[in-house]
Formats: C-alpha cells, sequence, structure tokens
C-alpha cells in the first residue's frame, strides 16, 4: 500500500513542472485595468442603486468617484440630470456631451434632452477664441480652461460676467459681457506684448551714467565747470538719438491730380465719360478742402437719335478724413448742353445752368509718399432735372440728380 502511495505521487510530481508550463503569466498592467474597470462598474452601480433609492446626492456622489476613474457619456448624462437644479452650468456642460456621444436607451436619452433644455432656459453658450495658446483664463475670478486651449466652449448662466485672459509678459484683456438665455455669444480676447519700459522714470535710470570730466578749452578758463553730464553716441546707447533720425518729414498739405470721370443724369441715364481735375489743401490729418474741374460726355444719342449731350463745371469740396476713407460735402456749379445734328433736325443748342449740392464718399491708397490713388462717388441734387423730347415724344426725362464715380492719381506735396 504505501509502495502504491510513493508511485502516486511521484507521478505527481513528475508532472506538475508540465502543467506550469502551460500557464500564461498575466501581466500587471491588465490586473490593474481589470480592477479599475471593477471599481468603476461598482461605482456606477452604486450611483444607480442610490437614485432608484431618492437619495440623489448620494447618487451624484457616486457618478463624480466614477467619473473620475473614467469618463463615460452615459454617466455624465445622469450625473448632469442630478445637478441641473443646484449646478446648472455643469449640468449643461456634461448633458450637451451626453446627448452627442451616450449610447443608451430611447427613454433616458429622453431624460437627458428634458434636463438639457430646461437648464438651457438658464444660460447661454459662450465660445472663447485666445490670440495665445496656454493663457490664464477667469471667468468672473474662477479659473477656466485649465488645459490652455487657443479657444473653447462654456455654458454660462444668465447676467453680466467678466472674462479675462493673462499671459506673462502680456498685458491682460477682458471683457465685460452680458448672457441672455439661449442667445449664444463668441468673443475674442487678445493678448498684447507688454512695453519693455513700464515706467518713465525706470528708462531714466538706466541711461542715466556719471559726467564725463568737462575738457577745458581756451573759453573754459576761468569760468566753473558745467554741471550737465556730457555723453557721447558711444557712452549713451540709450539716450542719443541722431538728429537726422529724429527729423520727421513734413505733413503733405497740398495736392493736385486727374482721371477719369463717369456722371449719370446727363439729359439722360447713359452713362457720360470725361476727365477731372483739381487740386486741394489739407490744413491737418482730418480735414481737407479742394476745387475740381470735370466735363464728360455722353456715349450714345438721347433716344437712339443723333442727339448729344455733355456737362461741364466746377466743384468744391469740404471733407473729413479718417486712415483711408473720407466723406465730403460738396458744391456744384456747371452746364448741361444739349446738341441738336443738323443731319436730322434743324441745327440747335440748347445750354442749362445747373447748380447744386450734395456728398462724396471715397478711399485713399498711398502706394509711394509723394503718390496716391483715390475713389469717389459723387452724389448731386440739382437746381430742376431735363426733359428731352420730340414733338409729343419724350426721350428721356431725368430727375434733378446727378452721380458720378471718379477715379484720380494726385501728387501730394
Amino acid at each position: 500500500m504505501r509502495a502504491r502511495l510513493a508511485s502516486i505521487l511521484l507521478v505527481v510530481v513528475s508532472t506538475s513542472p508540465a502543467w506550469a508550463e502551460d500557464l500564461h503569466p498575466v501581466a500587471p498592467e491588465a490586473i490593474d485595468e481589470a480592477a479599475r474597470e471593477s471599481e468603476f462598474a461598482a461605482l456606477v452601480a452604486k450611483g444607480d442603486r442610490e437614485r432608484a433609492s431618492g437619495r440623489f446626492s448620494e447618487a451624484a456622489m457616486s457618478y463624480a468617484a466614477a467619473m473620475k476613474m473614467r469618463r463615460d457619456p452615459v454617466v455624465e448624462g445622469r450625473l448632469g440630470v442630478l445637478m441641473v437644479r443646484d449646478r446648472p452650468a455643469q449640468a449643461a456642460e456634461l448633458l450637451h456631451d451626453a446627448l452627442k456621444r451616450a449610447n443608451t436607451t430611447s427613454a433616458e436619452r429622453q431624460t437627458f434632452f428634458n434636463a438639457y433644455e430646461a437648464v438651457r432656459a438658464r444660460g447661454a453658450w459662450v465660445d472663447v477664441v485666445i490670440s495665445h495658446a496656454g493663457a490664464r483664463i477667469t471667468l468672473d475670478g474662477d479659473p477656466r480652461n485649465k488645459a490652455g486651449l487657443s479657444a473653447f466652449s462654456m455654458f454660462v448662466l444668465a447676467g453680466e460676467h467678466e472674462l479675462r485672459a493673462g499671459m506673462d509678459g502680456y498685458s491682460d484683456d477682458a471683457r465685460m459681457f452680458r448672457v441672455v438665455p439661449r442667445k449664444d455669444l463668441r468673443i475674442e480676447l487678445t493678448l498684447k506684448p507688454r512695453p519693455l519700459f513700464e515706467d518713465e522714470r525706470e528708462l531714466q535710470l538706466l541711461t542715466r551714467e556719471k559726467s564725463a570730466p568737462p575738457v577745458e578749452t581756451m573759453s573754459d578758463l576761468g569760468h566753473a565747470a558745467s554741471d550737465a553730464p556730457t555723453f557721447t553716441k558711444q557712452e549713451d546707447p540709450f539716450g542719443y538719438e541722431d538728429p537726422k533720425l529724429m527729423e520727421r518729414p513734413a505733413p503733405t498739405r497740398w495736392s493736385i491730380g486727374a482721371g477719369p470721370v463717369v456722371v449719370f443724369g446727363v439729359a439722360s441715364w447713359m452713362p457720360a465719360v470725361g476727365v477731372v481735375a483739381g487740386g486741394s489743401f489739407r490744413p491737418n490729418e482730418y480735414v481737407s478742402l479742394g476745387l475740381e474741374g470735370r466735363a464728360a460726355w455722353l456715349t450714345a444719342g438721347i433716344g437712339g437719335l443723333p442727339i448729344s449731350a455733355m456737362t461741364a463745371g466746377g466743384i468744391a469740396s469740404a471733407c473729413g478724413h479718417y486712415r483711408w476713407a473720407f466723406g465730403c460735402v460738396i458744391g456744384h456749379v456747371g452746364v448741361i448742353k444739349i446738341d441738336w445734328s443738323s443731319e436730322v433736325f434743324l441745327a440747335r443748342s440748347d445750354s442749362v445752368v445747373m447748380p447744386g449740392g450734395g456728398g462724396r464718399f471715397g478711399a485713399k491708397f498711398v502706394p509711394a509718399r509723394s503718390f496716391a490713388v483715390q475713389g469717389a462717388v459723387d452724389v448731386l441734387g440739382l437746381s430742376r432735372g431735363i426733359k428731352v423730347g420730340v414733338g409729343d415724344r419724350v426721350l428721356s426725362e431725368t430727375p434733378p440728380l446727378m452721380v458720378s464715380v471718379q477715379l484720380m492719381g494726385t501728387w501730394e506735396f
């Protein structure tokens, strides 16, 4: 009997290494992942039980603990529903993400949607765009965008708020804004580099040096040395300025120019093409006074008949300038002349003096220091309209209005 037991034990011991060789060791990472998933599932299950029992605070705590381990859109939605009353801004962001990504039942999705609509009635989405990634963002003093993105969205409750961006080496940019429920906003924040020296006294300290010993000349003998410090270009690189570099070009005050013009309303609404020439005086950066003369001829006969027309006159202008744009008040004194061809009609020429006034709007482009190109549109109200006819037939009737478009190249000095 003992011999049999010994032989059985010998067989078991001899085969145990073969069993060990067939077992594959499990990686520690896989064990940790399985443990985390098990803990995550346990927390979600606990939250579901607490919610079903009406203990909403305990349920929210369980869901939040699960969310710290892993983001899950279904759990986000369930937590968002519980946070609608007490923390609506955070609830809106959780529910928004759940509605986009959660894979759950239709009934639960409807619960998420109803909660989201309820919280939407209390605020709006604000899209924020920052000029520099990594900036510190605060909303009413509370940190936002901890990831340092250059653009992000957040749900903000109705009311007045302050959004501020800051970054080392840059001046803060802040915006005050008002949120109206369901009215989404877009806010852009721009960070500008701070000046190298914010305090002028700091710059003076950097540029101050000990005064050099006075240089004695024949005129200095018998006189006290000057107390004022003397600097050379090499000794005072911060404070020295070359007088030639300090000279700024004098502003241009006068200009003359010419160019093409197209006029509508010269006894017809067909275009009349011609030229305009004039000059202006600019006492300062924002105001100019000008005089122009122009003439234009119709490109086709009136009513398809050999009846030609032209206009000639002068325009006085007083203009206001801002950067590249300008607007003017203009006055016009001119004549409209109508000629009847002798080949069809009795030779005849009618001239009508047309005073008027109106406005001008235009833009100016300066490609070179002494040369500029400007385009403008004029609208003139005249003292009377013009009717052109043959017998009982009216060929053209224009109201007391003249519109023109002109382009001028000007030399400024």
